[in-house]
This record gives structure tokens, C-alpha cells and sequence, in this order.
């Protein structure tokens, strides 16, 4: 080799030392991070709806758990699952749960950010609920006086992404629902630059129409609910409404597990949700007091 040459670096070689991991699972080297969307429904447990935490058991036929209920289970060598009617051949087959360690790799590296923005690294996705519950941040968050902070959406993952245009609104007037077993359609009637419009309605419009009509002086300070399982789609089963002089609901009758979104001394002044053929979740624009 010429003195002046150098030896061309190879580049597979450097790919497969960077992914090379040893027996236990865990990368020798760096860990690649990627940013990926996640659908919240496939990191829950199918049994009780709360987040998957690890340990996490899995029966033959494919049927996961979680440890909470997996302990709650009076014969855990049975799987429960596996004799429920679902058209599958392979789900008649009785079988017996076992630790699923692919499951709790997955759910290990899952991991999210704090909404309030605090000094910690992020956290599991199993976590999040308590980490934003006890969060330093919070508190820190709900004193910017002036910000509109945005909360939520609560619901499911199904649905397009809608939000309300902020620009000149002072408050909410009205806000309409169509309702009966879930929350079908929401309308915001809402009064911009002294002014009263209306958004367009986001879901469909069957059920029975509700009013929430607001009096001068009068403003929502919370909204809270409760998801429903509808042929194993999240969807917002209840919605109640709460203003700084009474309570509105609940709207829907199918109940679930709960949700809340309290204004935290603001004042909710708009909302952003998704929704396709129903109402799949919904999101509050919260305005802090000057």
C-alpha cells in the first residue's frame, strides 16, 4: 500500500458493531433512539384498560394480561380468554399463562415527556399517569398566568385530528352535544371580537341534542368523563361538564375507565379533539387568568 493511502473505512462493519447486542438483551454499544407514533390502545391491558406494566403474561393463543390482573386470576393456569366465543378455532385450545419477555422489552423502552415541561428525564409510558400527577412542573405550568395551555385529548386513537381556530375568542357560549349510548357529535358556539360564531360539528350527528348554554359571567373550569369499549374501539363513553356555578351531565351511558381536565384556576376557552362516524376523543384550550 502507497504511504499516502488510507484504509477506506467499512462501513457495514461499523453498522453491525453499533447493533450488536449481547445475550441479555442489552446493545454493547449506544442505543439508537427513533421517534415513533404508538396507537395508546396497543399498550393497554385488554382486561382492565390500564397501561401494560411490566411483568406482562401471555397465554399460548396469543391473549395478554397484566400482572395486576394476572395475580387477581383464581386458576393463572387457565387462560380466561381462550373460552370466550371469538371465531377463532385456536381459541377453544385451553391454555396456561407465561411470562411474554418480548412484551416487557417493548414496554421498558417505551417512554414519553412531561406535558409541564419539567427537568426530568422522560418517562415509561406506564409511568406517565403518576409521574404527571406528582410533577414539580405542574404547578410551576398552571401560574404562567395569560398562556393558553393546551390538555389532553382523553379517548381513543381513532378519528381524524380536529382543533378550533383560538384567534379573538373570549369565551364559550354554548357548547351542543349529540348523545346515547357514547358521546356522538360536539358544536361550540363561542364569542370572538364581541362577536358570536359557531365551529362545525365534529362526529355525527344521531342521538339526543344536549345544550350547554352559559350565562354572562358564567365559564367551564373542567371537563371530565369516562371511555367506553365499543366493539374494541375507545371512544368517549361519558362527558361532564363543569362551570364556576354548576355541572352539566353526564352526556352517554356507557362507563369506563375515568378521565378528567380540570382548568387549574383558568378557563377553558376552546377544545380540539379526533373524531370519524363518533366523537373519539376530546381535548381542552385552557386561558389562565391575567
Amino acid at each position: 500500500m502507497h504511504p499516502m493511502e488510507k484504509t477506506p473505512t467499512n462501513t457495514n462493519t461499523i453498522n453491525k458493531t453499533e447493533l450488536q447486542h449481547d445475550h441479555s438483551g442489552n446493545s454493547s454499544a449506544a442505543p439508537t433512539v427513533i421517534a415513533v407514533e404508538v396507537d395508546p390502545d396497543a399498550l393497554g391491558c385488554p382486561t382492565c384498560l390500564q397501561p401494560l406494566v411490566p411483568p406482562v403474561f401471555q397465554c399460548a393463543a396469543g391473549h395478554l394480561v397484566c400482572s395486576t390482573c394476572h395475580g387477581n386470576l383464581s386458576d393463572k393456569n387457565k387462560c380466561t380468554s381462550c373460552f370466550i366465543k371469538t371465531g377463532f378455532s385456536r381459541c377453544f385450545v385451553p391454555t396456561s399463562y407465561s411470562r411474554c419477555h418480548g412484551v416487557d422489552r417493548i414496554l421498558q423502552s417505551v417512554r414519553v415527556a412531561c406535558p409541564y415541561r419539567c427537568s426530568a428525564v422522560k418517562t415509561f409510558y406506564h409511568d406517565k399517569e403518576e409521574h404527571e400527577r406528582t410533577c414539580p412542573g405542574k404547578a410551576g405550568a398552571v401560574r404562567k398566568r395569560g398562556r393558553v395551555l393546551k390538555m389532553g385529548p382523553c379517548g381513543g386513537g381513532g378519528g381524524d385530528v380536529w382543533e378550533m381556530d383560538l384567534r379573538g375568542v373570549n369565551r364559550i357560549v354554548k357548547v351542543v352535544l349529540w348523545h346515547s349510548g357514547a358521546v356522538d357529535a360536539i358544536l361550540v358556539l363561542y364569542e370572538r371580537d364581541g362577536r358570536e360564531e359557531q365551529t362545525k360539528h365534529w362526529g355525527k350527528l344521531e342521538g339526543h341534542r344536549s345544550e350547554i348554554c352559559l350565562e354572562p359571567g358564567e365559564y367551564l373550569v373542567g371537563v371530565k368523563g369516562n371511555l367506553g369499549n365499543f366493539g374494541g374501539c375507545f371512544l368517549l363513553g361519558t362527558l361532564t361538564f363543569i362551570s364556576n356555578l354548576r355541572t352539566f351531565g353526564p352526556y352517554g351511558t356507557r362507563e369506563g375507565p375515568p378521565f378528567d381536565l380540570p382548568a387549574a384556576g383558568g378557563k377553558i376557552v376552546g377544545f380540539h379533539g379526533r373524531s370519524g362516524g363518533l366523537l373519539d376523543a376530546l381535548g381542552t384550550y385552557v386561558k389562565m387568568d391575567d
